[in-house]
């Protein structure tokens, strides 16, 4: 949803300056799955079936998921990529959706935009939520992380 939010921010040239963006193991394309959806396409944590699921039930019309808004990486135009501030993507180590989180920050780069691309090695989906391992070592790091990325963005 934050890419979208960019996006619709650009498109209606609304008057504010986005001085950084952090994401945690985004989805970025809705229409086509990346080859790391075969490789954990039984998890653990997140399935390639509840993948699935999630995206039929937020975009039932399979049209709708053809469009930069739902799908950036394949849709989203370089010029418009290039308009995005600084972005730290954070990715889960057994994660169906590295592939496409690693493709979106690559291309991101390629735009020009300063991005950087981490990988938690080991780490589920959603470990910076999840209450049982929010707590571990890497979920507090990277926590610490996207939060001194945003304090430095924003001159604090």
């Amino acid at each position: 949803m934050a890419i979208a939010v960019i996006q619709l921010a650009h498109t209606r040239d609304l008057p504010i300056k986005l001085c950084q963006l952090i994401l945690f193991y985004p989805v970025t394309d809705t229409a086509e799955k990346s080859a790391t959806y075969t490789i954990y396409k039984d998890g653990p944590y997140l399935t390639e079936r509840t993948m699935d699921w999630m995206i039929g039930a937020f975009l039932p019309n399979e049209e709708d998921r053809r469009n930069a808004l739902t799908s950036p990486l394949k849709y989203a135009s370089g010029e418009e990529l290039s308009r995005f501030p600084p972005t730290t993507i954070f990715l889960s180590g057994t994660d169906p959706l590295i592939g496409e989180g690693r493709a979106f920050g690559l291309r991101l780069q390629k735009a020009g935009v300063e991005t950087a691309i981490l990988m938690a090695d080991g780490q589920i989906h959603d470990y910076v939520m999840l209450e049982p391992i929010r707590r571990t070592a890497t979920a507090k790091a990277v926590v610490t992380l996207a939060a001194l990325h945003l304090k430095r963005a924003l001159g604090v």
